[in-house]
């Protein structure tokens, strides 16, 4: 029904009523405010105009509208008509219909009418209410969303809100606590209700509550009244609920004391406040799509230690077909590396996925409740578990092996909610991935490999990828790392990838460029506690991007640098936490590398506690811009640049904005070798020396500023040239 014809059915209703009880013999209407709560409904508030008139000395007519509405953004407005006999002088029959429109909190609106019939007396009341909602009853509840096995395949059914036809009724009596002419009074009322589930199971239950009124209030109108209810419902839906109103009830006309009297012509219509709805995922079955992927869920098979061994379950899993969602239960030891096959999900016993319904588009997230499931590598010649194409591995533990996870020449594998520890080589290792995204896990307590010549990386052999890594990337493309802990690791994550040899000597190029970087890698929210060696290197990398990084390594008695880019280009870091460490971060130009580090923003960073500088700068790495960057306490210089002018020439277009070095037990600022186009200031706490260059015969420091910079350290100007001692 359109709100136009809801507003004439009340402007009729109300026209009506007040026309009547015009007439002089008729009573009053009254207006009664409604406030409380509970459990159900939340905060309930509430008016209700009763227009009565007359139809003879022993009948009487009324209207009645009235609204709710709930801090769940839940309101109803309902008109009705009713009408009420006196049969003798104790007893006072009635019935009633009314129309009901409801805009529910999930903003789905349900139209009802409904009837009652009630036998009232001063001292007793019985009532029964009938409720039958029409139009489209059904409405989206999209919270209610679910994704479900059912005969043995994922199915999304979408959320749905439904209007449910019912009945209520209850009796109630008076309490002979007070006088039976006393302007206070109690009563007490026990009932029950039913409502008809339509694809949901039927709502049974029982009601009971106990009302405190108190007659002609001083201040008001003669005949008004405020009542206090406390009730209580027990079904088999919203189990035990309470409910607590309080109600102030105005006469507006003539004949007060018939209210004070409690006389049951007057009585205020007792009803549900709100058509009742349920919420349940009873939309019709949909074929499941993995919304990570996009592919629709295939088969779904479950896989334990009593599936057999690793062959067998092997066996199992590429049974199971394409895309299916295999679910894995308990403790299950491999002496082989288990295979996922194409678009295939291995979903442990406390993993969820996130699902969408092919035809509504609706989402949905599937979730195991058991305990939780453990892949254990007993042997370190196999990794434990082997990705594939649109593959993915959610709410696993991995124990053992080689690498915990290996993705080799695959793409799109997601890797969610895993604990990662124990592996003798990487946690998890992606080889020429296209496309991958590791998210919500722990990476820690992995074999720390001490030796520097099995495990340093270097640049004589600069494709062999690091042992013990929590997280190596080799030629991987457009991988996201989000809101991951890594702790107690040889490395935290190392990305690099094969080289070429470049031997341009016309254009003054030549030495190592990788033509498959590790490109499109995105970090957010990880935080690094703990490596042996370097937190985080990249070699050879691009496009790179990196927010919310925590580095910690002040507790290790021997580490490396946190932070180590070399021949790296397009980087953008900010919001940046390192702490401990020889140098915090680490700009490694040339060397036997065709190209500098270059293209490089590192913003919002605190640094602090290194073994030696906060930043360290050489070899050739230029185009780096530094904004809002604080550094303390570093164990020798807070910044040091190099630019020798062997093993990739001068270091430049380094450009600094609010950078401070608040405290270093050297110098501030340490200039050496060729530098081209520094700019900003590097303000000064407390050092031995606000700057010092190199003066030596072959460490000679050299500043050259090609298109008039301005560099300062602590608010004095570094001018160009040849720099003595104290840089000025």
């Amino acid at each position: 029904m359109r709100s136009s014809a809801i507003a004439a059915l009340l402007c009729a209703t109300s026209t009506l009523a007040i026309t009547a009880s015009a007439q002089a013999d008729a009573v009053g209407p009254t207006v009664e405010i409604t406030l409380g709560g509970g459990q159900e409904n939340g905060a309930i508030g509430g008016f209700d105009i009763f227009l009565p008139f007359g139809f003879g000395d022993r009948s009487t007519g009324f209207g009645d509208i009235r609204g709710h509405m709930n801090n769940d953004q839940m309101g109803q407005l309902s008109a009705g008509l009713g009408w009420r006999m006196q049969l003798d002088g104790i007893w006072t029959v009635g019935a009633y219909g009314y129309y009901d429109y409801l805009r529910s909190g999930h903003n789905n609106d349900f139209h009802q009418i409904s009837a009652g019939a009630e036998l009232l007396s001063r001292d007793m009341v019985f009532r029964l209410n009938g409720y039958l909602p029409f139009g489209d009853k059904y409405g989206t509840a999209a919270e209610a969303n679910a994704a479900l096995i059912e005969a043995g395949r994922l199915v999304f059914r979408a959320g749905q809100e439904h209007a449910l036809a019912g009945f209520d009724g209850e009796a109630g009596f008076r309490l002979p606590m007070f006088d039976a002419k006393s302007s206070a009074q109690m009563m007490l009322y026990g009932g029950g209700y039913w409502y008809d589930g339509d694809r949901l199971d039927d709502i049974t239950g029982v009601s009971a509550r106990a009302e405190l009124s108190f007659a002609d209030l001083p201040g008001f109108t003669q005949g008004s009244t405020f009542s206090l209810s406390a009730g209580f419902t027990y079904d088999n839906e919203d189990k035990a609920e309470g409910q607590f109103l309080a109600r102030l009830r105005i006469p507006l006309g003539k004949a007060g004391p018939a209210l004070a009297n409690r006389d049951p012509m007057m009585q205020r219509v007792e009803r549900a406040n709100f058509i009742r709805t349920a919420v349940g995922a009873t939309g019709d079955a949909e074929a499941a799509i993995y919304a990570d992927t996009g592919n629709v869920v295939g088969n779904v098979r479950s896989v334990s230690s009593a599936t057999g061994d690793a062959t067998a379950i092997n066996q199992a899993i590429a049974a199971a077909g394409d895309n299916a969602l295999i679910l894995a239960d308990g403790v299950i030891q491999l002496d082989q590396t288990l295979l996922l096959s194409s678009g295939q999900f291995l979903v442990g016993g406390q993993g969820g996925l996130e699902i969408i319904g092919a035809r509504s588009g609706g989402t949905a997230t599937f979730m195991r409740a058991g305990a939780e499931t453990r892949l254990v590598g007993t042997t370190t010649t196999a990794d434990v578990l082997a990705m594939a194409d649109d593959s993915g591995a959610v709410g696993l533990a991995i124990r053992g092996g080689r690498d915990g996870i290996l993705a080799d020449g695959v793409g799109n594998v997601v890797l969610r909610d895993l604990d990662v520890a124990q592996t003798a080589g990487n946690g998890i290792l992606l080889s020429e991935v296209d496309g991958a995204l590791i998210e919500s896990s722990r990476i820690h307590d992995l074999t720390i490999c001490a030796n520097n010549t099995e495990c340093e990386f270097s640049i004589y052999d600069p494709e062999r990828s690091v042992p013990n890594t929590a997280i190596s990337l080799f030629s991987a493309k457009d991988v996201t790392i989000r809101d991951v802990e890594i702790r107690d690791v040889t490395y935290g994550i190392f990305a690099n990838a094969a080289f070429d040899d470049i031997d341009d000597w016309e254009n003054d190029i030549y030495g190592l460029r990788a033509p498959n970087p590790t490109t499109g890698l995105t970090i957010e929210n990880v935080a690094i506690t703990n490596t042996r060696r370097e937190a985080m290197q990249l070699v050879g990398a691009s496009d790179i991007s990196i927010r919310n990084l925590s580095i910690d390594n002040t507790a290790m008695d021997r580490t490396m640098d946190l932070i180590v880019i070399m021949a790296s280009s397009g980087i953008s870091m900010d919001g940046l936490t390192l702490a401990g460490g020889v140098n915090a971060l680490q700009f490694i130009g040339p060397s036997s590398f065709a190209d500098p580090a270059r293209d490089i923003t590192v913003s919002n960073v605190t640094i602090r506690d290194t073994s030696r500088a906060g930043i360290m700068m050489n070899m050739g790495s230029s185009d780096v811009a530094f904004s809002n960057i604080e550094i303390t306490d570093a164990g020798t210089h807070g910044i040091y640049l190099y630019g020798p002018s062997f093993f990739g020439g001068a270091l430049g277009d380094v450009s600094f904005d609010k950078v401070k070095v608040a405290s270093s037990t050297d110098g501030a600022v340490h200039l050496a070798g060729e530098l081209n186009n520094l700019s900003g200031n590097i303000a000064v706490g407390q050092a031995s020396a606000n700057c010092i260059a190199d003066t030596g015969t072959w460490t000679s420091t050299v500043l050259t500023q090609a298109h008039g910079e301005s560099f300062s350290v602590g608010g004095t100007v570094i001018k160009p040239g040849t720099l003595p001692s104290g840089c000025h």
